[in-house]
Formats: structure tokens, sequence, C-alpha cells
């Protein structure tokens, strides 16, 4: 009995020009990767022709893209009222610092979370650990220098502080409402198969939420 001869499969034409266009589709880490041919073939057919990477990609941008862009009724993002908030942080603490002395210990934690405000990444868990302890600081300066300040020191506090906390509420509300739910609709379709996989190829992972970093994943 003989053995069939092994048929041998050769591509060309149309298909050679298919997989050209897929090749040269796929991000440069997916190109450079040791992936399993079989693998690398399916995820990059499902990102060219599917709802795979350029997809995920753009929903990813999307979901960034609503951290910056206008959230409320002024027209302003969350990283355009968080600006505006630190601003007025920084003029309550001078004016707290005028009042109580620059060495008092609440105008000094105050400065230090300013700083930290100033020099964090411009990410949203960053950004949230970071306002959060403006937020504590600041408070207990106007609380400090409220004791003391006279009748116009105290109504510049109440005006500055004021400012301060109308901001953080129009920021807790857009990452309520806005974007913390576009984040988790996103990571939920980046934390299960294929979307994890064609994610990693991608360059994108999962985004960060402007919330507890004990609740980020939820």
């Amino acid at each position: 009995m003989q053995l069939q001869e092994q048929e041998t499969f050769t591509i060309q034409g149309p298909q050679l020009e298919v997989l050209g266009q897929v090749e040269s589709k796929l991000p440069a880490p997916a190109r450079r990767a040791p992936t399993a041919a079989l693998v690398l073939a399916v995820v990059a057919l499902v990102s060219v022709f599917g709802i795979g990477g350029l997809k995920l990609k753009g929903k990813y941008d999307r979901v960034t893209a609503v951290y910056t862009t206008a959230t409320n009724e002024y027209g302003d993002g969350i990283q355009t009222d968080l600006a505006a908030q630190a601003d007025a942080a920084a003029s309550l603490i001078r004016l707290a610092g005028r009042i109580l002395g620059e060495d008092d210990p609440t105008v000094a934690a105050a400065n230090a979370a300013l700083e930290g405000w100033n020099t964090t990444d411009a990410t949203p868990a960053a950004q949230y650990r970071a306002n959060q302890s403006l937020y504590a600081a600041v408070g207990d300066t106007y609380t400090a220098a409220s004791l003391q300040a006279d009748s116009d020191q105290r109504n510049q506090l109440d005006a500055l502080y004021a400012e301060f906390t109308s901001r953080q509420a129009l920021v807790e509300r857009a990452a309520a409402n806005d974007y913390n739910p576009e984040a988790q609709e996103y990571n939920r379709v980046t934390g299960t198969l294929p979307g994890a996989l064609i994610g990693r190829l991608w360059g994108v992972g999962q985004a960060e939420l402007f919330a507890p970093t004990d609740t980020a994943n939820g």
C-alpha cells in the first residue's frame, strides 16, 4: 500500500496580497514579538478585518480623551477643573501663610501637597492620589487660618475655599458620571479574550480610573 503524497500548500496571488496587508497593519510590537505563527495570523486577521486592534486602540483613545475634553456645563474637562482647583489652592495657601506664618505646620503641609500635585504624572490614578492629598491639606489650612483671620481675610479665604471645593465637586461628578463608566466598559472588553491579547499586541492595556486604588478595577 502506497502512502499518499503529502500535498503542498502554497500562498500566492490574492492570498499573498491579503497577508501582506495584514503584516503592514500590525503594530511594531507584534511584528517583532516571537509570537506563535498561528496565533499571530488569527489575531492579525481579526485586528485588520474584524473588531480588533485598530478599533480597540480607537476606543482606548476615546476613553482617555474623556478625561481631558469638556464634560461639564462650563465647557471644562476633568483636567481643566483640576488645574483651576490647584490655582485656587495656591492662592489660599499664600493667604494662609500671611495669616499663620510660613512655618505653620498646616501651611507647610499644604505647600508640600501642592508641590506633589504640580509634579505628579498626568494620569487619572496618579492625579486622584495627589488630588486627595491636596484636598485634605487645604481643608486643614483653611480651618486653621479662619480662626486667626480678620474679617477681610476671612472673606478672601471663604471665596478661595468655595472655588476650591466647587472644582472638587465638578471633578468628582465628571469622574463618576462620564470618565469612570467609559473606562470600566473599556476594561471589561480588554479583560477577556480576545480583547486582552489584541490589546497587548497593539500596546494598549486597561484604562486607569479616577478612583481609589482598591476600586480601580471595580
